[in-house]
C-alpha cells in the first residue's frame, strides 16, 4: 500500500513538473512555420510574413539593424513589440482581413547613406510565421556594407569576441536562475546591458561522449507576454560545441521581461536546457 502511495505521488510530481513548464499555447490554432526570405532594396516588396494576433512573429536579420530600423506601416494593427541587435519582435494587435497588407520598412543607415527596404505582412487562413530569418541580397549587402570606421562594436559583437571581463568592462548582472538540463549543461546565467542593447550570457558544457550541439531553438516565455511565447536567436564563439567542450550562448533580448522561462535546443525536440528566472533575489 505505502510502495503505491509512493508511485501515485512520484507521478504526481512529474506532471506538475511538467506543467510547469510547459510552454503555454495561443488560442487559435495555426500550423507554425519557420521561414527564410530575401530582403531587397527599394520600395518594392521583398516577401511577405504570415501574421496572427495570437502568435508573435520574430524577424532575425543576418546583420544587425539600429534602433528604431523597424518600423510598422500601421501600428494600430501590428506592433514592434521589441528590437534589439539582429532580432526584432513584432505583434499583431488585431487580426488582418483577408487581402489586408501591412508593410514593415527596415532602414539601414552607413554614413549619409540611408537604404531602406520593406516586407508585407500578411493573414493566411491556417498558417503563421514565428520565426523569419532575413537575408540581404548581395546588392543590399554591397549598399549597407561593413561598420563605419569608429563605428563602436555592438553588445553582442564584443561578447562574441570575448573583450569582456565580467562585472568590469560591460554592465553585468548575475541571473540566479534554476537550471534543467535537457542533454547539456547550462550555469549561472548574467544579463548584460550597454545602453539600449541586452545580451542574456549562459555558460553550457557538453558532455563527454554526446553528439556536437548548437543552439538553434530558443522560445521565451513570460508573464509579460502572456500565452504567446517568442522565438529568439541564439550565438555561440564556435560553430558547434563538441564532447566535453565549455563554451557560452548568447541570447539577444529584444523585450523588458520580468520573470521568464528560457528553452534552448539543438531543434524542437532535441537536447539543450531550460532557465526558470523568478526574478531579482
Amino acid at each position: 500500500m505505502l510502495a503505491t502511495l509512493l508511485r501515485m505521488a512520484l507521478v504526481l510530481v512529474t506532471l506538475v513538473a511538467s506543467a510547469a513548464w510547459a510552454r503555454p499555447g495561443p488560442v487559435a490554432a495555426r500550423v507554425t512555420k519557420a521561414r527564410q526570405v530575401v530582403l531587397r532594396e527599394g520600395p518594392g516588396e521583398s516577401g511577405e510574413l504570415r501574421v496572427h494576433p495570437d502568435y508573435l512573429t520574430t524577424v532575425v536579420f543576418d546583420v544587425d539593424v539600429a534602433p528604431g530600423a523597424v518600423e510598422v506601416e500601421d501600428a494600430e494593427r501590428v506592433r514592434v513589440l521589441g528590437a534589439q541587435g539582429r532580432v526584432a519582435v513584432l505583434e499583431p494587435v488585431r487580426e488582418l482581413a483577408e487581402g489586408e497588407r501591412v508593410a514593415l520598412w527596415v532602414t539601414f543607415t552607413r554614413g549619409r547613406t540611408v537604404t531602406r527596404a520593406v516586407l508585407m505582412l500578411v493573414p493566411h487562413p491556417s498558417e503563421v510565421d514565428t520565426e523569419v530569418r532575413v537575408a540581404l541580397s548581395e546588392k543590399l549587402t554591397r549598399a549597407v556594407g561593413p561598420a563605419e570606421p569608429g563605428e563602436p562594436p555592438t553588445l553582442m559583437h564584443q561578447l562574441l569576441a570575448g573583450t569582456w571581463v565580467l562585472g568590469k568592462r560591460l554592465d553585468g548582472r548575475v541571473l540566479h536562475a534554476s537550471t534543467f538540463p535537457l542533454g547539456v549543461e547550462a550555469g549561472v546565467p548574467w544579463m548584460y546591458e550597454l545602453g539600449v542593447q541586452r545580451v542574456v550570457a549562459i555558460p553550457v558544457n557538453n558532455p563527454g561522449g554526446a553528439p556536437p550541439w548548437e543552439p538553434r531553438v530558443v522560445w521565451l516565455a513570460s508573464e509579460v507576454l502572456g500565452p504567446k511565447p517568442v522565438a529568439l536567436s541564439a550565438r555561440m564563439r564556435v560553430p558547434r560545441l563538441m564532447p566535453g567542450e565549455r563554451d557560452w550562448v548568447f541570447v539577444e533580448w529584444p523585450l523588458k521581461t520580468g520573470v521568464f522561462h528560457l528553452e534552448v535546443r539543438e531543434h524542437e525536440s532535441g537536447r539543450g536546457f531550460r532557465l526558470e528566472w523568478a526574478g531579482p533575489q
